[in-house]
């Protein structure tokens, strides 16, 4: 082998060693100073992604957590005014049995007096129980009561019910100028057919007409443009139909047809507003319109239930739906949304990741308590009554509270265990082994010994030239 000196290939070869070495050293201080496997992308992409997005899990559960204990914390303190309520309601109870026996004579108006400033005590305790400085039972976080009717604006009738039931909507056209339909028409119709279904209307003497379909034949009568048909109706009752040409003469031969559009179980009783929704379809989703804009987009799903959890409004739809057979279709709510609070129990941007919690009222008017309840031996006997209702609706109130309670204590405990899981998969992808990795810098510092050395001794290997120059 030629000896040179202008290119060390032994000292370079050793040096390429020595860097790497340093730099496997330096990766090995770096984790076990830190603790953690991955410290930047470059150590796992793949790995710091999936641990990143598990370290905000875990952060979202933990503030979960808390939310669950301040969510405990206030339902300890409304239900601590209502066991105090409770002791007035029975002192209350306890009056009242003494005014309404003749015995209490003179001693009426005492009684009356006491009562009288039970009841502003008790309203008193319920108007100035707060959290967070939001008052509890004064009814502010009860629960609405919102209500739908169903129509079809895109037909020539409507076919309406009240949202929350188990009926089918249809759609009806028309050879007549129908304008309104009351009575069971959906119950009616279902029972015919499951898909479209077509009523054929014959006259028979001058205000008499057969209605027949499917093979099943009804009596119609027309009074004042009205028909009625009669047993066709919800549990056997009557049909009515509004017509503008309906009358006798013209009526034969007409037909009513309606079309099944697969909406059934329609809830609104989470509605976030009143006002009208209307239906449209694009592509292959239903979308749902607010009289104000607002508007959410849910995959079709034939024979499923959609939830529009923006809108708080879900329906079932129903297995023989087709494409456009909703568009028009128009849900009008209306009633008291109520603000009941909802605690944010999970780490999604999803109902089932949320409680809500919802306070009846329980000021004195709710329970219909007032002044002057006992300055009658009368009002007192009435008086028995009403505090037993109260006393029944404020224990109704308590249990639904101990409900909550019970629920968050479950859900805590589940938050706890979760916590843990995911803390435990975050912790094998990004955590360092501090044994393997103690072990992997030994071999690194000594293979660095070692490189330096033999650095050395590959630098002094071409001084032998020097024996040849002599």
């Amino acid at each position: 082998m030629g000896l040179r000196i202008q290119n060390n290939i032994a000292a370079m070869n050793a040096q390429k060693q020595l860097n790497i070495s340093n730099a496997g050293l330096t990766k090995s201080l770096e984790r076990l100073s830190s603790g953690y496997r991955i410290n930047r992308a470059a150590d796992d992409a793949a790995g710091l992604a999936i641990s990143q997005s598990f370290r905000a899990e875990i952060a979202s559960f933990k503030v979960a957590s808390r939310n669950v204990s301040e969510a405990n914390s206030l339902l300890q303190v409304a239900e601590g005014s209502l066991d105090q309520m409770g002791n007035i309601l029975t002192r209350l109870k306890e009056l009242a049995t003494q005014a309404a026996s003749g015995n209490a004579a003179d001693n009426i108006e005492k009684i009356n007096a006491e009562a009288n400033e039970l009841v502003e005590e008790f309203d008193r305790i319920a108007t100035s129980t707060e959290y967070a400085g939001r008052a509890l039972l004064t009814g502010d976080l009860a629960a609405g009561s919102m209500t739908g009717a169903v129509a079809d604006a895109s037909h020539a009738a409507d076919a309406t019910t009240t949202a929350g039931s188990d009926d089918y909507w249809f759609g009806i056209t028309s050879s007549v100028g129908v304008s309104s339909i009351s009575g069971g028409i959906n119950d009616a119709v279902a029972a015919l057919a499951d898909d479209d279904n077509e009523w054929t209307i014959a006259a028979t003497a001058a205000t008499t007409v057969s209605v027949t379909s499917g093979g099943m034949s009804f009596t119609g009568t027309i009074a004042a443009n009205v028909l009625t048909i009669a047993g066709m109706g919800e549990d056997g009752g009557d049909i009515e139909i509004a017509a503008d040409t309906l009358v006798t003469g013209t009526v034969d031969g007409q037909t009513l047809t309606f079309n099944n559009l697969g909406l059934s179980t329609v809830d609104v009783e989470s509605s976030a507003a009143e006002g009208t929704y209307t239906f449209s379809t694009s592509d292959d989703n239903i979308v749902l319109t607010h009289s104000d804009g607002t508007n959410q987009s849910v995959a079709a799903a034939a024979g499923e239930t959609l939830n529009f959890d923006n809108l708080g409004i879900s329906f079932d739809l129903g297995s023989e739906w087709g494409a456009n057979e909703l568009d028009g279709l128009t849900i009008t709510v209306s009633g008291t949304s109520g603000s009941s609070m909802a605690f944010q129990i999970g780490s999604l941007n999803e109902e089932d990741n949320r409680l809500s919690v919802s306070l009846a009222d329980a000021q004195a008017s709710a329970f219909s308590l007032e002044a002057d309840m006992l300055n009658t031996q009368d009002n007192a006997q009435d008086a028995l009554d009403t505090i037993d209702s109260a006393i029944s609706s404020l224990t109704e109130q308590r249990g639904n509270i101990g409900a909550y309670m019970n629920r968050l204590e479950y859900a805590s405990a589940n938050l706890e265990t979760v916590i843990e899981n995911v803390q435990s998969a975050e912790s094998v992808i990004r955590d360092v082994d501090m044994a393997a990795e103690m072990t992997e810098f030994t071999k690194n510092q000594i293979l660095m010994q070692a490189g330096t050395s033999m650095l050395a001794q590959a630098n002094m290997a071409p001084q032998s030239v020097l024996s040849l120059l002599g």
